[in-house]
């Protein structure tokens, strides 16, 4: 299955603790984060990425290249970083190189999981798209989702206290004509609107992981990555 990944925002928390370098270029642990996010995808033979690319998109195609050095097929879908797009606005513009299905996931998000168990849900619900979540309880970062029989029946970027118990964990499966419905919207237009549509619809699934999502966003998300990835680089030696 084709992975999607947004990389084309303009990083403005990260700018005092990286400045001038794409999220997706950061390094922790000795190499760029996009290697370590290709690191998880690797194992589950997920080797046809589309990075939907923006700010500082000729650093990023530089390293990368058509990903053969690293094992993977790597094309790119650019956007205007004057004139960002959102989100959901990225995905709209890169629908010519979108597949029929693809795996999405956000250019700041490390997702220890099992990928292939994604798409092999994804294939077996049978609905436009399907969201991974896991049951934060406010732990992590704030909570903005419920779940019910599979499906999620709430989802809010602003849910109040008590609200939700789960959080999109940033691991999604869509088919690509979701993404079409959104043909000729104003822009920016963000993920979470299609989100919500699909929620009021009744289309989009629920899957649920046990384990915890990491961000590198801010500084201290940042940080505490390259805590993770060094410690786990040294018990593998």
């Amino acid at each position: 299955m084709q992975v999607v990944i947004l990389a084309g925002g303009l990083g403005t928390r990260l700018r005092g603790a990286v400045p001038n370098i794409p999220k997706a270029l950061v390094p922790l642990a000795g190499k760029p984060f996009i290697e370590h996010q290709f690191d998880l995808l690797r194992p589950h033979g997920l080797l046809d990425v589309l990075l939907c690319v923006g700010h500082r998109a000729e650093q990023i195609e530089k390293h990368l290249g058509d990903g053969t050095r690293f094992g993977f097929r790597v094309r790119y879908s650019r956007e205007d970083p004057a004139r960002l797009l959102g989100t959901g606005g990225a995905l709209v513009n890169a629908i010519p190189v979108l597949e029929e299905e693809f795996l999405l996931l956000y250019g700041d998000s490390y997702l220890p999981t099992d990928y292939r168990a994604v798409c092999e849900a994804f294939r077996r619900c049978g609905t436009a798209a399907m969201m991974s979540v896991f049951r934060n309880k406010g732990k992590w970062d704030d909570s903005n989702t419920r779940i019910a029989d599979g499906k999620v029946v709430f989802y809010s970027k602003s849910a109040g206290k008590g609200e939700a118990d789960y959080i999109d964990y940033g691991l999604s499966a869509f088919r690509r004509d979701v993404i079409s419905r959104y043909r000729g919207s104003a822009s920016p237009l963000d993920l979470a609107r299609i989100q919500t549509d699909l929620v009021a619809g009744g289309e989009l699934a629920a899957f649920e992981v046990a384990g915890r999502f990491y961000e590198i966003g801010k500084p201290d998300g940042l940080a505490e990555l390259d805590r993770v990835l060094c410690a786990s680089g040294r018990e593998q030696q």
